[in-house]
């Protein structure tokens, strides 16, 4: 006798055909696997999202700052006086253009538009491809403030769970006003109020029907979008926020068709740089070659500059005190470390709240005699004999063509009149000078002048750091000798344009270690009166700064 286990009683009712109680039973179990599967991966990601600090949502300063290089705050970037529109602020219009242009059901679900992920999930599958996002303001919102960027499975299920997060600890009136006080409107303007009074000119509370779907508008293309840029497209984006308001059953079409014929009332674009200095003007300069605007603007950066702030604002006030009783004579300097190349210090101009082009950077200026140290030089590169004081003869020996390669490969890359080169027909900028003079202390090496040594997030995560790098241009002991023809104070050598050159002052120096340059002149030349005090003044300041 063999025994068989009993074969279990199936639940079902006996009317329902064998092989469909089959097919129940395989559903239910792969139901289950499913269910199973769902809770890990739920619990793996709200483990995931729970590491987020929530109260980083409602912490709205995003200012990107300048750090000098002590690590002390420089400055600030964008608007610091920290406008923050609340939602009381919002007009009515604001609200329900967002709602109409960015998620209608904002108020209904629960921070993740089911219907809308799986309407957009299927659009995926077809294109095979993540070209439909469905995200709602809440899912922005976590977006930008944690910077999660990638697209992918992954990031749409982390950012799926902070949402739902976000949606237990604020309410609907808190998560609206936090998303429009942190997403970017473009041209630096990364809050409601800031794009308000740039764009209008008016607060947030005073925004007209049309200027709020304008707005609003200008969110999924913050360049292309705004009315500086493009007034046309900017317009196409009011209407069509304006017929979104109109179908939701927001507002009615008379007033959808009297908010286009209304007057655009847009402000005068500002260009002013956020800079308040030459130093901030060309640290934002270098900093927009390394990163995009956007993520300048969006703020939250932490940018370790080369500034020494002291040096800095020692600098401005001796420049500003140099050309104080001339008027409308300029005067610049720039001071460099000449292994690194970092800029410690840069003055563009007498004032910057009055002549805001950078001379330091972007000044052609006749070198004139203050080219003669590096005809010394090319004459020690090409084995010849430097006689002082004599360029012409100098460079004689060697030639006009040499003499020019020699001076691009020191750093000097302006405008070269050959058939007067040896009396220093060539226009360069301050920032070029003072490259080319720290090869002769610095060892025949050449560096690469730079602003910036690193940029970290808000969370130090660092996402750019300089790799200082110089170039061996000309031999170590021509540089050497050719120091031996500079005048010497101390540690500082120096060589000093002379008094008789009518249009344009320079002193450059160096102690080895760092090098300046001290330019004075006029933006269109003339002659320089005093100068034969000037020089003097300049020459006491070079040293003091390179003591």
């Amino acid at each position: 006798m063999s025994w068989k286990p009993t074969k279990k009683k199936s639940r079902l009712p006996r009317w329902i055909p064998e092989w469909l109680k089959v097919c129940i039973n395989v559903c239910f179990r792969l139901f289950l696997v499913g269910l199973v599967a769902f809770l890990a991966i739920a619990s793996y990601f709200y483990y995931k999202a729970s590491q987020f600090d929530l109260d980083v949502v409602a912490n709205l300063d995003q200012h990107s700052v300048l750090l000098d290089a002590h690590g002390e705050e420089l400055a600030v970037l964008g608007n610091a006086s920290n406008k923050i529109a609340t939602y009381e602020d919002l007009p009515e219009d604001l609200k329900n253009a967002l709602l109409a242009r960015e998620d209608s059901r904002f108020f209904e679900h629960c921070g993740v538009d089911f219907y809308g992920l799986g309407r957009a999930t299927v659009r995926n599958i077809k294109d095979l491809s993540f070209t439909q996002g469905a995200s709602t303001l809440t899912m922005q919102l976590a977006r930008n403030t944690y910077e999660i960027r990638e697209k992918s499975l992954q990031r749409k299920l982390l950012e799926i769970a902070l949402t739902l997060r976000i949606e237990a600890k604020y309410d609907k009136d808190e998560i609206m006003s936090y998303y429009l006080n942190r997403i970017y409107f473009g041209e630096g303007c990364y809050s409601i109020e800031e794009a308000a009074q740039h764009y209008f000119g008016v607060p947030t509370s005073e925004l007209d029907l049309g200027q709020c779907a304008m707005i609003v508008g200008i969110i999924r293309g913050p360049h292309i979008f705004n009315p500086h840029n493009n007034l046309q497209a900017a317009i196409e984006q009011r209407n069509q926020v304006l017929a979104r308001m109109v179908d939701i059953g927001k507002i009615t079409q008379d007033q959808a068709d009297a908010a286009m014929k209304a007057p655009l009332k847009i402000s005068k674009k500002n260009d002013e740089i956020s800079a308040r200095n030459y130093a901030q003007g060309a640290i934002i300069s270098h900093l927009s070659t390394i990163i995009d605007e956007q993520k300048i603007t969006e703020g939250g950066l932490k940018v370790a500059t080369t500034i020494d702030a002291k040096l800095q604002a020692s600098c401005e006030k001796s420049i500003t005190s140099l050309v104080a009783e001339t008027p409308d004579l300029q005067a610049a300097s720039i001071i460099i470390d000449n292994k690194t190349g970092a800029v410690l210090s840069i003055v563009g101009g007498r004032d910057y709240r009055t002549h805001q082009f950078n001379i330091a950077l972007k000044g052609k200026t006749e070198l004139g005699d203050a080219f003669t140290p590096f005809i010394y030089l090319a004459a020690l590169e090409r084995r010849q004999l430097p006689i002082k004081n004599q360029p012409v003869k100098t460079g004689k020996q060697i030639g006009k063509k040499e003499t020019i390669s020699i001076a691009k490969r020191l750093g000097l890359n302006g405008i070269f009149l050959e058939s007067d080169i040896y009396n220093g027909s060539v226009l360069v900028s301050p920032l070029q000078a003072v490259t080319a003079f720290s090869v002769i202390g610095n060892e025949g090496s050449r560096p690469q002048t730079h602003f910036i040594k690193d940029i970290k997030t808000a969370k130090d995560l660092t996402i750019f750091k300089n790799s200082p790098e110089s170039v061996q241009v000309v031999e170590a002991g021509n540089s050497a000798e050719c120091l031996k023809l500079l005048s010497k104070q101390g540690k500082v050598y120096r060589y000093t344009s002379s008094s008789t050159s009518e249009r344009s002052l320079w002193v450059m120096a160096t102690n080895k270690a760092q090098t300046a340059v001290i330019w004075v002149g006029y933006d269109i030349p003339r002659d320089i009166p005093n100068r034969k005090q000037l020089l003097s003044e300049m020459n006491e300041l070079i040293t003091q700064w390179l003591k």
